[in-house]
C-alpha cells in the first residue's frame, strides 16, 4: 500500500513575472562587452569603467567556492544569465512616482503601505535599476 504526502501549492502566489518592454539589454552572459555597454548605458567615468574590468577579471581568475560551498555551484551556467535589463528611467524620489507594475509587487510581497511610507533609507530594486530610491536628511 503506498500514501502520499503531498500538498497543494498554489503556485501563481510566487509567480512574479512581468511582461516589460526594457530601453537596454545587455543579453546574456558575462564578458567584457556587457560591462562596457552597462557602463556605457549608465555613463560612468573612465576609473568606473576600469573597476568593473578588473573585477570582472578577478571574478574570472578565480575558481568556484565548491571546496566549502555546495557543488550545485558547479550547475550554475553564467553564460545563461542576464545580467542588466532596465526600462532607462531614473529612480523614483517618491513613493507616488513608483510605477504600478512596481507598487504591485510589493503588495503582492506583503509590504504594507503604512510601513513603505516609513521607510526613510531605502532603494527598492525592479530588475537591473533602483525603482525608489529616499533617503533621510539625517542618516
Amino acid at each position: 500500500m503506498s500514501t502520499s504526502n503531498q500538498i497543494a501549492v498554489d503556485r501563481e502566489k510566487g509567480n512574479f513575472h512581468f511582461e516589460t518592454d526594457y530601453a537596454y539589454d545587455a543579453g546574456v552572459g558575462l564578458s567584457e562587452d556587457v560591462v562596457k555597454y552597462v557602463s556605457g548605458v549608465k555613463d560612468e567615468e573612465p576609473w568606473l569603467l576600469d573597476f568593473r574590468l578588473k573585477a570582472l577579471a578577478a571574478f574570472e581568475g578565480k575558481p568556484l567556492p565548491t571546496h566549502w560551498a555546495s557543488k550545485d555551484l558547479e550547475n550554475i551556467n553564467f553564460d545563461q544569465i542576464r545580467y542588466y535589463l532596465s526600462k532607462g528611467q531614473k529612480p523614483s524620489r517618491t513613493w507616488e512616482e513608483v510605477p504600478d507594475d512596481v507598487k504591485n509587487t510589493f503588495e503582492r510581497l506583503g509590504i504594507p503601505e503604512q510601513e513603505r511610507k516609513f521607510l526613510a533609507g531605502v532603494e527598492a530594486q525592479f530588475d537591473s535599476e533602483a525603482a525608489y530610491s529616499r533617503m533621510k536628511d539625517d542618516l
